[in-house]
């Protein structure tokens, strides 16, 4: 029978879960991942990741809102340099975070298995994520008008220019590899500009 947890101890296990995850991740893909290394290594017993998770994809798409969150997080502390110029700002970061990560898809098989489980939207959990990119958005735009830095955000146009480049991004295969950072860069700044006014 699976330990009971406290509140505390569930926050800490989980988080010390999905940090050991990221490290199995990387050191042998999705399959290489078993529940009972895992709880191995966090020190709990094997029972007792199911009182956080049901399965093995539940806890890799959790772990690829972890990761974003993360990463949105750090961006979210450099929002001042982009008050000069909010279209490059944005675009580069949508941009840069499509090719990152088309790049590691192409040298760990992980990501390539996290994004299959993205693109078919598991159960609906694959909205949390979209969730967090929505949030992020909204509050990029109120810190841009709450400096003065542009005259009209339009979020829903945002949030789309980002759905798209993932759409785009995520068949990256289907384009002639020559050509295809520049169509990427070039829908992403032409979406980002049309649906921000700063003149």
């Amino acid at each position: 029978m699976a330990k009971a947890f406290s509140s505390d101890e569930k926050l800490e296990i989980r988080q010390k879960i999905m940090d050991t995850a990221l490290e199995i991740f990387h050191e042998s893909g999705t399959k290489g991942l078993s529940i009972k290394e895992l709880t191995t290594r966090v020190g709990i017993a094997q029972g007792s990741f199911y009182n956080f998770w049901r399965d093995k994809d539940a806890l890799l798409l959790d772990v690829m809102q972890y990761r974003s969150a993360q990463k949105l997080a750090v961006i979210e502390k450099h929002f001042n340099k982009s008050l000069d110029n909010p279209v490059k700002f944005l675009s580069d970061i949508i941009y840069e975070y499509s090719i990152d990560l088309k790049e590691k898809c192409e040298a760990k098989p992980i990501y390539a298995e996290a994004l299959s489980m993205l693109v078919k939207k598991n159960e609906g959990r694959a909205y949390e994520i979209d969730d967090l990119y929505i949030g992020f958005i909204k509050k990029l735009a109120n810190y841009w008008k709450e400096k003065g830095a542009v005259k009209e955000v339009n979020e829903k146009g945002l949030i789309n220019a980002f759905t798209g480049s993932f759409v785009l991004f995520s068949n990256y295969y289907k384009f002639e590899k020559e050509y295809f950072n520049d169509i990427l860069k070039t829908f992403i700044v032409s979406a980002v500009e049309k649906y921000i006014d700063y003149r």
